[in-house]
């Protein structure tokens, strides 16, 4: 989130849709920075399916964090660990709980505004760039028009 002149703190979430028996259907939300750029240079290249990008993303990011995880639990493991070094990797181990945590909020707080947006779509196709806007945050909604074979492929 960055931090305007007003200081309301803002995000943005995307939307993914497509259109089905010319009805529009929410396909993915995206709150992630980096997976919008994806999504925008995916469409910019014509991509067919510019949602496998962001799959494909994901799975890399979570085999990275995966693999990180199995190294700090082997490296805590081992007997012979020096204390400084237990505590580093006890700290890690503490803050990736805390991150998950705030990302599993993040997410979930993402797809409630992202449900309340799509509404506004669906009654307003011309909405595709709108700001919704409370006391102390506001929330850029873009919406991303795909094919419709990427229906089918969406997770």
């Amino acid at each position: 989130m960055t931090t305007s002149k007003n200081t309301l703190k803002t995000g943005t979430v995307a939307l993914v849709v497509a259109l089905k028996e010319g009805q529009p259907v929410l396909l993915e939300q995206l709150s992630d920075d980096l997976e919008i750029t994806l999504l925008e240079e995916a469409l910019q290249e014509r991509m067919k399916e510019p949602l496998e990008l962001i799959y494909a993303h994901r799975q890399r990011q979570q085999e990275e964090d995966e693999e990180f995880g199995d190294y700090v639990e082997r490296l805590l493991s081992q007997p012979a660990v020096r204390p400084e070094i237990q505590a580093h990797g006890v700290q890690w181990l503490k803050s990736k709980l805390k991150i998950e945590s705030f990302q599993k909020s993040e997410t979930e707080a993402s797809k409630i505004i992202a449900d309340f947006a799509f509404r506004l779509f669906r009654e307003d196709p011309d909405k595709t760039d709108f700001i919704l806007a409370g006391p102390v945050a506001q929330v850029r909604v873009r919406v991303f028009q795909v094919s419709a074979e990427a229906i089918a492929h969406a997770a």
